[in-house]
C-alpha cells in the first residue's frame, strides 16, 4: 500500500491515493509515520458501500469500465498463495531461474504464527512465508460485503480473465 502510494506521489504530487480492500489491519498500517505520507485514506468494500448507499448510488445501474491494467497474477493477490504465485511469475519474467524459493503459504492467522515461530528456531521448511491472516487470504478479510465458498472462484476467474498476462505488461501501464 504505502509503496505504490510513494510510487504515485513521486509521479504526481497532486495524487490523491485512496486503499479501498478488505482488510481492517489496512487502518492501523495507515497510521503509521512511514506510510501516511503516501497514503491519504484507507475504506474497506464495506465502508465503500455505505458511501454508496449514503449517496444512492446504485452501482448496478452505471456503465461497466473493464480495467484492463492488472495482470493475473495481481488480480489473484487477494487468496492465499496469490503472492506467491506472483513472486515466481516475478522470479520467472527476470530469469532467475536458479533462485532456490521454497515458498510457505499461511492461510490463517494460526498457520502464520507457527511459521513465524518455526522460523525463529530454524525449523521452517521453506525461506519464505506469505502471511493471510484471514482465512481464505485478503477475500475472507473482515472488510469484504461477502465471505462465501464462492469468493476465491471469482478471483480466479476474474485473473484467469486479465489481458495482461505478465507483471511486466502491468507494470508498463504505471
Amino acid at each position: 500500500m504505502a509503496a505504490i502510494g510513494k510510487y504515485l506521489k513521486e509521479k504526481d504530487p497532486r495524487a490523491r491515493v485512496v486503499f479501498i480492500g478488505p482488510c481492517t489491519a489496512k487502518k492501523m498500517e495507515f497510521q503509521r509515520p512511514e506510510v501516511h505520507p503516501y497514503v491519504d485514506a484507507v475504506l474497506t468494500f464495506e465502508e465503500l458501500q455505505a458511501l454508496f448507499d449514503s449517496r444512492d448510488i446504485d452501482l448496478l445501474s452505471l456503465d461497466e469500465t473493464a480495467l484492463v491494467d492488472a495482470s493475473g497474477f495481481g488480480r489473484s493477490f487477494a487468496h492465499s498463495g496469490g503472492l506467491t504465485g506472483a513472486l515466481r511469475q516475478a522470479l520467472a519474467e527476470q530469469g532467475k531461474d536458479d533462485f532456490d524459493f521454497k515458498p510457505v503459504a499461511c492461510d490463517g492467522i494460526d498457520a502464520c504464527r507457527v511459521a513465524l515461530l518455526k522460523a525463529s528456531k530454524n525449523l521452517l521448511e521453506g525461506n519464505f512465508i506469505e502471511g493471510m491472516a484471514c482465512e481464505g487470504g485478503c477475500i475472507g478479510g473482515a472488510g469484504c460485503l461477502t465471505h462465501t465458498a464462492r469468493n476465491k472462484a471469482d478471483v480466479d476467474r476474474h485473473a484467469a480473465a486479465a489481458v495482461k498476462k505478465t507483471l511486466e505488461e502491468s507494470l508498463a501501464a504505471l
